[in-house]
């Protein structure tokens, strides 16, 4: 399920727009995700992850994910939708890398996810209305996440 990334936009609706695997060999895959980020301003991202997947025996493994590219959407959906160059953005996210571990045991699947997200320096003038989206919505969507995490298993 988790390595399911062409469905990453029907499993973890709404934060992910689109989804699509890039490449994929063994364990290593590239991964491209549209991301949608709204609190009191919407955010779309541009990013492309790579994500290493690491056994441990029969019922454990771990994954890692880091971010290689993610870029700001200007006027999404719209005639002229752009990617804003990096460092004219709002400064949301620049770089995200999440781990995950998983642990089969007692007839169902352990789910531990931590993830490390870095944001630029938000433009002069903005931080009284960006800062505070910054520091709640790592915390909001690392819970959707894990939201639809288990709902996924349990389907």
């Amino acid at each position: 399920m988790v390595q399911d990334y062409g469905r990453d936009k029907v499993s973890f609706k709404p934060e992910v727009l689109n989804s699509k695997i890039l490449s994929h060999n063994g364990d290593d895959f590239k991964v491209y995700m549209r991301l949608l980020k709204k609190k009191v301003l919407t955010v779309v991202l541009n990013t492309e992850h790579d994500v290493h997947y690491t056994r441990i025996g029969d019922t454990r493994c771990y994954s890692r994910s880091r971010t290689t590219r993610v870029d700001e959407v200007e006027s999404p959906g719209g005639r002229d939708e752009r990617e804003r160059p990096p460092g004219n953005d709002h400064g949301f996210l620049w770089r995200l890398n999440s781990y995950w571990r998983f642990e089969q045991r007692g007839g169902g699947t352990y789910v531990e996810c931590e993830a490390i997200s870095l944001s630029r320096s938000v433009p002069l003038g903005l931080g009284w209305l960006v800062n505070p989206i910054i520091r709640t919505l790592p915390r909001d969507s690392l819970a959707n996440t894990m939201r639809c995490t288990r709902d996924g298993f349990r389907r």
